[in-house]
């Protein structure tokens, strides 16, 4: 794939700090909700540890992540607005993938266009899910407590209202600390594409947030490692890992508005 030495050179800058070259807003994206709940106390406990309501006074967030699966290890930096409005996946090799205004814009050749469109949600979810909650669609039951590790946790089961989402029939089970109530595994299955729910309860998954840091105020883990699940039992073996680095809350400034240039594309 070719690339401009313009678009090489933003490429390039986004692996920077983020705090640097400010210069103008795309005005369109609208950054600021009222958070409001009625949802079980436990569910509102977890938000209130994760400073919920000072992530939504930012406009942007950003962070570098190296992902390891296996022999496979990628490096991106990922933009989003709190309410998930904008995102942006900048890829080490180029790859840039952009959600504004709903659409989807790509600098990728055709053939990776079906897996960057379903990609672009997949690690901004597992960065904004302990904000998200209490989103509209989300259906909560309290489990009991459970050892995990030796370390014993609370649990609870998140499902979604029917149309919530593109697979609503997904589901998640929240590990919370009893001390803290920071997030810390979450067990899930991935039903896209029409995965019987049986099947996918098969190869069920967990990412668990370790080494959290205050980032402004706000405790943030700067690990992630995924493992097999077993809604039963917890985990079982690791498969991955993720290292966050540089996680900047910010103001929004022109991190969208290249997705309008001749180099992207809109997915259809």
């Amino acid at each position: 794939m070719k690339f401009s030495f313009g678009v090489f050179i933003v490429w390039i800058l986004s692996f920077a700090s983020c705090k640097e070259n400010k210069t103008s807003v795309v005005h369109s994206i609208e950054s600021n909700v009222i958070i409001e709940s009625n949802h079980p106390s436990f569910v509102t406990d977890m938000e209130f540890a994760h400073e919920k309501d000072a992530v939504y006074k930012n406009e942007l967030i950003c962070f570098n992540l190296d992902m390891t699966f296996g022999n496979s290890n990628s490096l991106m930096k990922i933009f989003t607005t709190p309410n998930s409005s904008a995102i942006r996946v900048d890829n080490k090799n180029g790859i840039s993938t952009i959600l504004l205004d709903g659409k989807t814009y790509t600098n990728a050749d055709k053939s990776r266009w079906e897996s960057e469109k379903s990609g672009i949600y997949t690690y901004q979810y597992f960065f904004m899910a302990p904000y998200k909650f209490s989103d509209q669609g989300t259906r909560w039951e309290k489990l009991t407590p459970m050892a995990v590790n030796g370390k014993l946790t609370n649990r609870a089961k998140l499902t979604f209202d029917e149309g919530t989402g593109d697979s609503p029939k997904d589901w998640y089970i929240i590990h919370s600390d009893p001390e803290s109530n920071l997030v810390n595994h979450i067990g899930y299955i991935a039903t896209g594409g029409g995965t019987p729910i049986e099947e996918a309860e098969k190869n069920a998954h967990a990412i668990t947030y370790d080494k959290y840091v205050q980032i402004d105020g706000i405790p943030m883990a700067t690990k992630w490692i995924f493992s097999d699940y077993d809604k039963a039992l917890g985990l079982g073996d690791q498969i991955g890992e993720g290292i966050l680095r540089n996680i900047d809350l910010m103001d929004l400034r022109d991190e969208f508005s290249i997705a309008l240039t001749d180099e992207y594309r809109l997915i259809e």
